[in-house]
Order: C-alpha cells, then sequence, then structure tokens
C-alpha cells in the first residue's frame, strides 16, 4: 500500500489526487460543482448531486491506482456548509454553503448580543453570514417547518461520511469553524447552542481529523468497487488542510492565498482570539490552531476592474493586461486608492453590506493608475487581516499562492506591502494536497506535522524593497483612515 488518495470538495469543483510516499503525484482528476444562487443572497449546492462527484472521482481514483496500493482516502471538504436531515438521513433542503449571505441580519443581531463577546472569546468565530451558527438562527426563523423537522445539522462533509458509512460525524476541525464548538473544551458549546435554538442531539459526534473509518455501506461498496477493507480518514475542513499543504507550519510563517476570493492563515499552539473579533481561530488537532481570515474580494475584483474598464479585452487576457498597466503607474498610484469590498466583505470587518471605494480621485488619474490602485487595494485588504493575526509581529516569511499572485509583479508587490519575503508557490494545490499529508500522518508515513516540510516547494523568493515599504506604511495608514 503505497498511495494515499486525497479527496477535496470545494464550491466551484471537486478534486481527487493520488501521492506515493515521496508526495509525488500519480493521479489527477476533476469535476464542476453547481451552485444555485439568486439575488436575495441563497448560495447553495444539492447535496446528493456533490455526493455522487465524490463518488464518481473516488471511483476513477481507485480504478486508476488499484485498490491493494491504497493505503487510505483523506478529505478535505469546504466549511461553512449547513444542511438540515430528516429521521432516515434524507435532505430536508438544499446544503447552504459559505457564500450564502442570507443570514446577515441575524448575524448582525447575534453580534450585538450581551453574550456576543463571551461565545467569541469561547469559539475563535466572528459572527457573519458564513457561519452555521448564525445560519442555524436563520433557518428557524425563515424555515421553521425545516428546522422543526430536523434530525440533524450538518455540513457537506458529514453527509458523504454518513452516505458511506451510515454515521454521523465531524472532525473537530470542521466543528471548530462552525462557530458551535468550544475552543476550551473541545466540545460543542452549551451557550452557542442556546443562542442557535439547538441541543447537542442536533449534532454530530466529534472526531479527530485522523479519525479512521473501514466499514463502507454495502451499497457504497459495490459503487465504489471496493473489494476490501480501504481506509477512510475524516481529514479536516479546507482552510486546515490549505494551511497544512502550504507549508506555513512555523509560528513565523503565514500563508496568502488569492485566487476569486482569499485568505491569510497562520499556524499558532495556543487558542488565542482576537479581543476585536477581527479574525477567527479553529482548531486544526491537538496543540494545533490556525487563525485568519478571508476576504470576498480577490481575484473576483480584477474580473469586475475589467468588466468595467477593459471591455473589449477577452476575459482570458484581462488579468495580464491589467497588471501590464498597472506597471505604467507608480508605487502609491498617484494618491489614487481604493478599498475593495465589492462583495460585502469577511475578514476583518464581517460585514456583509461593506461596500467598495475608490478616493484621491484627480484629473491626473488614468487607467493605469487605476488599475493599480485596485491590485493595491487587494493587497492592503489582505495586509490589513494579517496585521489582526495574533502572532503577526513573529511573521518573518510569507508563503503566497492562487492565481492573483502568479506572477512576479504581484508578488513583488506583497512583499513591499508587507515588508515580509514572499515565497512562491506556482500551481499548489494545497488543500488537495493537505488532505494527502493528513493521510500519510494518520498511516504513520509521516511522524508529526513539521515532516509535511520535506515536501514543499517554492518556486521563487521575493524580499521587499525598503523605500516602497516605507512608502506603503502610509498608504496603509491612509486605507485604515477610508475604510473606517
Amino acid at each position: 500500500m503505497e498511495i494515499v488518495v486525497g479527496i477535496d470538495v470545494g464550491t466551484t469543483h471537486c478534486k481527487v489526487v493520488a501521492a506515493d510516499k515521496k508526495g509525488v503525484l500519480v493521479f489527477t482528476a476533476k469535476r464542476n460543482c453547481t451552485s444555485y444562487t439568486d439575488e436575495m443572497g441563497m448560495h447553495e449546492q444539492d447535496p446528493n448531486e456533490v455526493f455522487d462527484l465524490v463518488a464518481e472521482l473516488l471511483k476513477e481514483a481507485i480504478c486508476h491506482v488499484g485498490e491493494r496500493n491504497i493505503a487510505c482516502v483523506s478529505f478535505s471538504t469546504a466549511m461553512h456548509s449547513l444542511l438540515a436531515v430528516g429521521s432516515n438521513g434524507e435532505p430536508l433542503m438544499r446544503a447552504m454553503t459559505w457564500a450564502d449571505t442570507r443570514a446577515g441580519h441575524y448575524a448582525t443581531l447575534l453580534k450585538q448580543h450581551e453574550r456576543a463577546a463571551e461565545i467569541f472569546a469561547e469559539t475563535g468565530v466572528p459572527a457573519h453570514a458564513m457561519t452555521p451558527y448564525c445560519k442555524l438562527v436563520w433557518l428557524q426563523h425563515e424555515r421553521p417547518e425545516v428546522f422543526g423537522r430536523a434530525e440533524k445539522f450538518i455540513s457537506l462533509k458529514e453527509y458523504i461520511f454518513y452516505k458511506l458509512f451510515g454515521q454521523y460525524i465531524i472532525d473537530e476541525a470542521m466543528a471548530s469553524a462552525t462557530g458551535l464548538f468550544s475552543l476550551q473544551t473541545g466540545s460543542w458549546s452549551a451557550a452557542a447552542m442556546q443562542l442557535a435554538g439547538i441541543t447537542q442531539d442536533k449534532l454530530s459526534q466529534i472526531v479527530s481529523i485522523f479519525y479512521a473509518q473501514k466499514a463502507l455501506l454495502p451499497a457504497m461498496r459495490q459503487r465504489l468497487g471496493v473489494t476490501g477493507a480501504v481506509m477512510f480518514i475524516a481529514g479536516s475542513g479546507d482552510g486546515g488542510a490549505a494551511q497544512l499543504g502550504s507549508g506555513a507550519l512555523l509560528p513565523n510563517e503565514a500563508c496568502f492565498t488569492i485566487g476569486t476570493s482569499g485568505a491569510v492563515r497562520t499556524f499558532i499552539h495556543s487558542p488565542i482570539t482576537d479581543a476585536r473579533q477581527r479574525v477567527f481561530t479553529y482548531l486544526f488537532t491537538t496543540h494545533w490552531y490556525f487563525t485568519g481570515g478571508a476576504t470576498n474580494n480577490g481575484g473576483v475584483v480584477m474580473q469586475w476592474f475589467a468588466r468595467l474598464f477593459l471591455p473589449t479585452v477577452p476575459l482570458a487576457e484581462s488579468f495580464d493586461r491589467i497588471i501590464s498597466l498597472a506597471q505604467e503607474s507608480e508605487p502609491g498610484a498617484k494618491g489614487l486608492l481604493f478599498v475593495p469590498y465589492l462583495n460585502g466583505e469577511r475578514a476583518p470587518v464581517w460585514d456583509a453590506a461593506a461596500t467598495g471605494q475608490f478616493a484621491g480621485i484627480r484629473s491626473l488619474h488614468g487607467v493605469c493608475d487605476f488599475a493599480r490602485a485596485v491590485i493595491e487595494g487587494v493587497l492592503l485588504n489582505m495586509f490589513d487581516i494579517f496585521q489582526s493575526l495574533p502572532n503577526s509581529g513573529e511573521v518573518e516569511a510569507i508563503y503566497g499562492n492562487g492565481g492573483f499572485l502568479n506572477n512576479a509583479f504581484t508578488a513583488q508587490l506583497l512583499a513591499d506591502v508587507c515588508g515580509r519575503r514572499v515565497l512562491l508557490q506556482k500551481d499548489t494545490d494545497s488543500s488537495a494536497m493537505g488532505a494527502v499529508y493528513m493521510g500519510m500522518l494518520a498511516v504513520g508515513w509521516l511522524k508529526n506535522i513539521l515532516d509535511v516540510k520535506q515536501f514543499i516547494a517554492t518556486d521563487e523568493t521575493f524580499m521587499p524593497d525598503a523605500a516602497n515599504h516605507i512608502l506603503y506604511k502610509a498608504v496603509f495608514d491612509r486605507y485604515l483612515e477610508l475604510k473606517k
């Protein structure tokens, strides 16, 4: 048994990878996921459609690498989904994903509750429309017939495991991201459950990210083409998996990922929470926590800029065109400043109603300055999240990945804004590889989490330009004043 299979169940697509003991990929496959949306903030996925994709990918991987060669299958899954199921495990609704904003009003009410600070200190999760904690309150008030019929409230990942094994379990990392989990006790929070209007019997059993299960239901064995006892590992949510897969494992390292959206994260070894509730703190596994924040406004801001300013440029060419234009401006974009809250915002403001803005517009500004200001605004927002981390002062190195950073200009700009060296990781599938590394840890190929470092490669290193960093300190001060 020389292969670990990793499944990454994302919002946009599901992906399977298979790697050998040296971390070398021997197989990959991917399928697109369907989301159902409307103008009222709905963002849902059909749990059976998602499960069908996972089963299809699993069967394909098992057939390709051979069942006898598989040491285990391990999972990474998008966090914050919520699904109500009935007494026989049947879905009573489509799953609300992290991108569903309909609970925004109730998140605001929960922020104002007299116990809000107490619950945040216990759970480490800011009240926001994306969290299951807030979604439950929305469901109770807006869909009482579903809320009342529900036997369990679970995530898409829990539904997948229920379909495979007939068992309701949730790994500790996914549980921690719900807003219903106590960092102090490692169990469900009585205070958060009370405000959410549920009792513990409505939630799944919490297990380790290394929890192993072999007892596939007979129908699932037949569907996947499994004849023996393949080991399945619970794995974690995609945030923890991506942090592990990035290789930013030490207290002086952080990971910046910017794709369509973005995230800043770092590992810490005690459950420190931010008194101002700007960033989250989630449990990963025993003595390992990760703290950080996600943004709605990464590469999607570039897509908006292209539609508005470059309507004749094909979308596939627009990113490179924006970079080219921005390079014709100067650091600081001649005083033009941009707050990129075009899609509301998660960290550090946790406000679904937040809006974007330009400031300092003068007649001297041209499209090149607007292009640079937009790019700088995305990175200033990421730096704002970074500055909110409890250990940001210790961080010396940033592991950068995602399409937005996949070029020398934006990577260097990130180094200049943050004043840290940036280790660029091109074509890194950190969530899927994080699932693989958790599998390696579970079967004993790796002895501790730091052993993952042996597999981590970076393509290029960017050192901050001292003069530009001084300039961006002043720009950042203006940015903070503008976004108040």
